[in-house]
């Protein structure tokens, strides 16, 4: 929206050219008022010269965050150097939630590196740095979370924090008060777009009532579990590999199983760790040793996903604890697990999946039919390759509608489900220009045919394809096992 300066400056000049060109004007006025004209005219020249002159110095001057004073040390840069010259930009936005009504976030800065002295990036990973400002609208005071503070990759990988400039993850904000900060987030160097999301778990609820506490201790090798949620540690060890000077990172092998009737997702900032040497507990950082760390998952019922999970701890420290915070309305269910102790317990978990006959011995619903033409197990397509481990599961699709009505549909409909049980939404990337399926909307009658493609381990050779038309309705769905 324009500014009084830019309104003033061009109603001056307007005025000016009206003044030197209407015909009206000089006949009106006549020669008897040519030093009347010349004066209003002198006037206006005046106003709009001085009116140019200060919107020119108005916009030479730095923004108010950006000021800075080379004495100090920028509180907001603290990892890497500024910016330099060949150092690619990300694009970034940010996304909207029903969240953004309680805080107002704004990108200040963005820059990426590969590292420094301190902290150096694995192969095919770089650092993404962020400084944020972030101002609670509210007149209540509320609590941020900025392991909730994610960015969102082009996969749909959802990336949390890995260096912060606090020790706290949880910043306590007054009423309408401001601050900024900075994270630094580790993502694959070719993704070239991310979306800054803020999305908590907790609810408001639960950040104003204390709600009680249900604490489960368990040791290495031991299954624990709760309503929504089964752990076993396999394995724990210690590694040097790309840790900053005085660290190491712990890597704790474990499986995950869905015990519930719905599906699940889990996500690994849920998990942490505690140890001797550190006064606070450390969260997970993503994977630098092996692809298959534990991200957000989603399972089926009875489903299971094995991986690992990253912390960055003080070298050489002991009692070592791993504690994951389950999701929960009214309870704070939370599991303890001593990494120092090993069970006698060999039985590793298994996955359940049972999946519903109903669902397998139709290929219709709400009067749309899904019909599978191939499936084929790749490696690369025209435009990208599969990381190392993974293969691209390409599922070319036959969907018509045979209602009397138009219907719309979303590849984001569709899901594939592994043989453990593990469920994966369609990846972003393009087969092509002109195979993919897409949205749109079918009329009565019309068909679509195009293809999906999903991202997963090489490890699994069995898959399915569901298909539920109904978001809010997603235990009715078609199944279908490719071939």
């Amino acid at each position: 929206m324009p500014d009084i300066k830019s309104i003033l400056l061009l109603c001056c000049f307007l005025c000016f050219i009206t003044g030197i060109f209407s015909p009206e004007v000089i006949i009106r006025w006549g020669i008897p008022s040519v030093k009347t004209r010349r004066r209003v005219l002198a006037l206006f020249g005046s106003v709009t010269l001085l009116l140019v002159i200060i919107t020119q110095i108005g916009e030479s001057l730095p923004k108010t965050y950006t000021e800075f004073n080379p004495e100090e040390e920028p509180s907001n840069i603290f990892v890497f150097s500024p910016i330099e010259v060949g150092e690619r930009m990300k694009i970034y936005k940010i996304a909207e939630t029903g969240y953004t009504n309680h805080l107002e976030i704004n990108i200040l800065n963005q820059q990426t590196s590969l590292g420094n002295e301190n902290y150096n990036a694995p192969e095919g990973y770089e650092f993404v740095q962020l400084d944020l400002r972030v101002t609670n609208k509210m007149n209540e005071p509320y609590t941020l979370d900025t392991r909730e503070l994610q960015l969102q990759t082009g996969m749909l990988e959802v990336l949390t924090p890995t260096i912060e400039d606090t020790t706290e993850t949880r910043i306590d904000l007054a009423g309408e008060e401001t601050i900024e900060l900075s994270l630094v987030y580790l993502q694959p160097i070719d993704e070239s777009y991310l979306t800054l999301t803020y999305l908590p778990l907790a609810t408001e609820a639960e950040s104003n009532e204390e709600a009680s506490t249900e604490v489960s201790v368990s040791k290495i090798g031991e299954i624990i579990k709760t309503k929504q949620t089964m752990i076993q540690v396999h394995e724990v060890r210690r590694m040097n590999q790309s840790a900053k000077a005085g660290f190491e990172y712990i890597e704790v092998s474990l499986s995950i199983k869905n015990p519930s009737n719905r599906a699940m997702t889990y996500y690994p900032f849920h998990f942490e760790l505690e140890c001797s040497s550190s006064p606070n507990r450390v969260k997970s950082a993503m994977g630098i040793s092996e692809v298959e760390t534990l991200g957000i998952t989603e399972l089926a019922s009875g489903g299971m996903v094995t991986g690992t999970l990253l912390f960055e701890v003080p070298k050489g420290a002991t009692d070592l604890k791993l504690y994951y915070h389950e999701p929960s309305l009214f309870t704070k269910q939370t599991l303890e697990i001593n990494l120092m102790e090993t069970s006698n317990q060999s039985l590793p978990l298994q996955s359940e999946v049972v999946l519903s006959e109903q669902w397998k011995s139709v290929d219709e619903l709400n009067n749309r039919q899904l019909k599978v033409l191939e499936t084929e197990l790749i490696k690369e397509t025209k435009y990208t390759q599969a990381k190392e481990h993974h293969q691209f599961v390409a599922v070319r699709v036959e969907l018509t509608n045979h209602s009397a009505e138009n219907q719309e549909y979303t590849a984001f409909d569709f899901k594939l489900m592994n043989e453990q049980g593990r469920l994966t939404m369609p990846s972003l990337l393009l087969i092509d220009n002109q195979s993919e399926l897409t949205s749109g909307t079918l009329a009565p009658q019309e068909s679509v045919t195009g293809y999906l493609l999903f991202e997963d381990s090489d490890l699994y050779t069995t898959f399915y394809l569901l298909y539920s038309p109904d978001n809010w309705k997603d235990s009715e769905c078609i199944i279908q096992p490719l071939q």
